[in-house]
């Protein structure tokens, strides 16, 4: 059977535990900086987006963010799709973190997360 069968057949959390045994591997060899080049020039390459657009994308609005371990963008916490939006609150108006300047996009970054049980 062909490799790329093998790794669909595995389930979300499997495969994110094979990249990140990847990128392990590719750090230690010193290819990190030349491939993570790469996939910030078009987030779309992340072998994890790869995986979920081929697995199925959700194309749903869900709570929550989440980042993806490999290439550090957002992705949708349930199909781990790269092609998401990010939409924030600000004084009462929702809005797409994207559409934001790039002090204000950085602001969101170091913003601190907190969950209320």
């Amino acid at each position: 059977m062909h490799e790329i069968d093998n790794i669909l057949k595995l389930s979300q959390t499997e495969f994110l535990k094979l990249c990140l045994e990847w990128k392990e591997d590719m750090i230690k060899e010193g290819k990190w900086d030349e491939i993570q080049e790469n996939i910030d020039s078009n987030v779309l390459r992340c072998p994890v987006h790869q995986f979920a657009a081929r697995k199925g994308l959700c194309k749903k609005t869900t709570g929550g963010t989440a980042k993806c371990l490999i290439c550090g963008h957002y992705i949708c916490p349930e199909c781990y799709s790269h092609a998401c939006d990010i939409i924030s609150r600000v004084t009462g108006y929702l809005q797409v973190v994207s559409s934001w300047n790039a002090p204000k996009q950085q602001e969101f970054e170091d913003r601190k997360r907190y969950g209320v049980k």
